[in-house]
């Protein structure tokens, strides 16, 4: 949005230099062809002409010198609308047979000024060409001015027409171009939001998988932390290594009730031969995990115990009634096999 406001001044002014330049190119000429008739014939008619001419290259050019020095829009139209009043002014004056045909000029002078955009500019420019056509109508009825010559006055009014039609194409031209031009921004403005709607669907499909791939490695981890092993259909196996603690306890009890539960087991081995030490929480934890087992229907079996661990359970004064224990994880095996009968 903020490369737009300054694409639309850019194009507008464009429109202007257009028009005040396509403006200058056929004043030069008149004047270059007035001249030499006036040296020619000398004729007061000509003065005239050559009048108006020069004061349109004077109008043009100022409003083109405003343009590429970047002055204000509005100053340029400005310049530009005083030239055409003036030269229709000198016109009603002097050649009042084709005052008429000119007053269409002043619409060109409206149309521009309501390229600034400015409300209150476009209502002063649309009373300042109504105030202007006024007199030049009242000119016409009255019988001063040059008497000219029927043709030449047909021929003067073809040629205000036919600039006036190309004063408009080229206005109507510009705004198309314009047109075109915003849709074009708009099209790519699209293409761009599409693109990075495009992009932040990728990042948001690579955020995801690698929550997923971070989830399983967290699985695996869990896993590879406390495995749970099936040694037959009705047996499982959990060998405990490293530092046993609250939070391993519980994630432990978890993964076993699971376990028993999906494979339907009647025993869990439990073997802490790697675990050293054991404190109240861990120890009641493993008696919580071994009643809840229980309840499912399946019997513990703690394995490995050493001279530290089982000096900590009497310390703590942790009953073991209901668990069966083994010095290592065959004999638990074998216990567990006579158990459940296999």
């Amino acid at each position: 949005m903020s490369n737009t406001q300054p694409s639309l001044e850019q194009l507008y002014r464009q429109i202007v230099r257009t028009i005040a330049f396509g403006t200058l190119i056929i004043a030069l000429i008149a004047f270059v062809v007035s001249l030499v008739a006036y040296l020619v014939s000398q004729s007061i008619f000509i003065v005239v002409i050559l009048t108006i001419t020069v004061i349109t290259i004077i109008g043009c050019s100022l409003t083109l010198l405003l343009l590429v020095r970047n002055y204000q829009l509005w100053q340029a139209i400005a310049t530009f609308g005083i030239m055409v009043i003036s030269c229709e002014v000198a016109i009603a004056i002097w050649l009042p047979e084709i005052s008429l045909s000119v007053i269409p000029f002043l619409s060109v002078i409206i149309l521009l000024a309501g390229l600034q955009g400015n409300r209150a500019f476009s209502i002063i420019t649309l009373l300042v060409c109504i105030g202007a056509a006024i007199p030049i109508i009242t000119f016409n009825q009255s019988p001063n001015g040059l008497r000219i010559d029927p043709h030449l006055v047909t021929f003067l009014e073809a040629s205000s027409i036919t600039a006036l039609f190309i004063a408009l194409w080229a206005f109507l031209d510009r705004i198309l171009a314009a047109q075109m031009q915003a849709l074009q921004i708009a099209d790519q403005r699209a293409e761009e939001a599409e693109a990075a709607r495009n992009t932040a669907e990728t990042a948001r499909q690579e955020i995801e998988r690698r929550a997923l791939e971070q989830q399983r490695l967290l699985e695996l981890v869990a896993v590879l932390e406390l495995p749970v092993l099936t040694i037959d259909e009705r047996i499982l196996l959990v060998p405990l290594v490293g530092h046993l603690d609250s939070r391993r306890a519980e994630a432990l009890r978890q993964r076993v009730l699971k376990m028993v539960a999906e494979r339907r087991a009647h025993a869990v081995i439990i073997d802490v031969t790697g675990i050293t030490i054991i404190d109240t929480a861990v120890a009641r934890a493993l008696i919580d995990t071994a009643t809840a087992i229980r309840l499912l229907g399946a019997r513990t079996l703690i394995s490995g115990i050493g001279p530290a661990v089982a000096q900590t359970l009497v310390h703590l004064n942790i009953g073991l009634e209901e668990i069966v224990t083994a010095p290592n994880p065959e004999a638990a095996l074998r216990l567990a096999r006579a158990t459940v009968g296999v």
